[in-house]
């Protein structure tokens, strides 16, 4: 067990680096504050291949969930398409690898998770709600009631995060402009506790219960060109590569399934790698 865990140690390592490597690369703007001559303007209309905010200051990227709301609000057909077109193209190639990669808010989950106090499994069923949020509230509610002032982007965790804070101190807060502390802003920042507590007490509780993009993405595990396979069929069923999935699933009894980010971590037991199927 003691070479699993060197390995899992190392494994996170490099996924720490790729998360913190996207993280930078979907904020690049960032670098206007220091190098105002390079006036950099991003790629707000590609959409992000992870869950976070294109209302950052510093955002390169378009949220994809972001856009897929305005884009149903506002009639813009052929953006919608565009849209689920990038998501397809992303989950037909990896699944949710890029849950596991690349997702900023996936990322704050898993340095949450570190904090040393009593952690709780998450139910099987309430890995369903999420697919709950996306039908509900990022397709049909804005499709059927597209002038309810309401959406999903005003209960978003990652926009309290990178987006109503920074706008907060840098334009708001800083001239005492008045009405930031309205509706949204509790609204965001109340769901934004909710979640930080949910993350430090169940590993990546938003990505298995709430993420509507995580379910878009899970939807394609199954047939994703990147996929999990056994190396050699001699698994003594020890449970070893349960013990370090991150989502808690059993990696041989539900390979490839729509919960699985494919954050490798269960190949560090050398029963199963990733291939292309």
């Amino acid at each position: 067990m003691g070479s699993i865990v060197t390995r899992a140690k190392r494994l996170r390592a490099y996924r720490f680096s790729a998360q913190a490597a996207a993280l930078v690369l979907l904020n690049l703007r960032f670098l206007n504050v220091w190098f105002p001559n390079l006036a950099l303007s991003g790629m707000l209309g590609v959409c992000a291949p992870g869950f976070y905010c294109h209302g950052c200051p510093w955002a390169t990227m378009a949220c994809p969930i972001g856009v897929i709301v305005t884009s149903l609000r506002s009639g813009a057909g052929l953006v919608l398409v565009v849209a689920l077109a990038s998501i397809s193209l992303l989950g037909t190639l990896g699944g949710r690898l890029m849950c596991g990669w690349i997702c900023p808010f996936g990322w704050l989950q898993e340095l949450l998770y570190r904090i040393r106090t009593r952690k709780f499994r998450l139910p099987g069923r309430l890995r369903y709600v999420k697919y709950v949020v996306l039908a509900a509230f990022v397709f049909a509610g804005p499709y059927f009631l597209p002038h309810l002032r309401l959406s999903v982007c005003d209960a978003c965790p990652s926009a309290f995060i990178e987006s109503v804070i920074p706008y907060g101190f840098q334009v708001n807060w800083a001239h005492n402009v008045p009405g930031i502390l309205d509706a949204r802003f509790f609204l965001k920042g109340g769901v934004t506790l909710a979640i930080i507590i949910l993350s430090i007490l169940v590993s990546r509780g938003f990505c298995r219960m709430l993420c509507p993009l995580g379910a878009m993405f899970g939807l394609f595990n199954k047939f994703s060109l990147f996929r999990y396979g056994l190396t050699y069929h001699k698994c003594t069923g020890c449970g070893a590569c349960a013990k370090v999935c991150p989502v808690e699933i059993d990696p041989i009894k539900q390979m490839n399934e729509a919960e699985c980010i494919k954050c490798y971590e269960c190949t560090t037991t050398r029963h199963i790698k990733m291939g292309v199927g």
